[in-house]
């Protein structure tokens, strides 16, 4: 209670020991200190690396949820134009069926009625011989002779039955 200044404090002397630093300590502490403004400044660029990094991510989820959409979009309408294609091929194979059967038809109608130069009706020479037909109907004029107008109304009349 009677010591008015430090340098008489017992206490105080022995608190000054222990808190007097070396220079080799203090220029540790400076160090530190100096590097955690470094690494303040590097916090803040990592903090604004971060930052640019978060926005790119986000503008490449966006353009993969386009991308997604895009190609679900093109999924669906390659399904769609898929299903076309069937229904095109069943409507297809119909039509080819049909006409196979009014090719059967045309060549068994016309199996007895011989054209000109021409050999009765088959499978083999029925293309030529549909050809020849309907030159013959198209060009009237050119087959004018009685024999000509007997034969296409014996066709007239071999083919009336065929249902299309």
């Amino acid at each position: 209670l009677a010591v008015h200044s430090l340098s008489g404090c017992p206490r105080a002397t022995s608190a000054m020991k222990k808190a007097k630093l070396s220079g080799e300590q203090m220029l540790t502490i400076k160090q530190r200190a100096s590097n955690g403004i470094e690494n303040d400044e590097e916090i803040k660029q990592l903090d604004e690396e971060i930052k640019e990094l978060n926005e790119s991510n986000s503008q490449m989820e966006a353009d993969m949820i386009k991308l997604r959409t895009q190609i679900t979009t093109m999924e669906s309408n390659l399904k769609t134009i898929e299903e076309e294609n069937k229904v095109i091929e069943q409507q297809n194979e119909s039509l080819l069926h049909e006409l196979a059967n009014l090719s059967q038809s045309l060549i068994h109608s016309l199996a007895n009625i011989q054209l000109p130069h021409m050999e009765p009706i088959n499978e083999q020479n029925f293309d030529a011989y549909v050809t020849t037909l309907t030159d013959m109907y198209t060009n009237q004029d050119r087959y004018q002779s009685p024999e000509n107008k007997a034969l296409l109304e014996n066709i007239k009349q071999a083919v009336r039955g065929i249902q299309v």
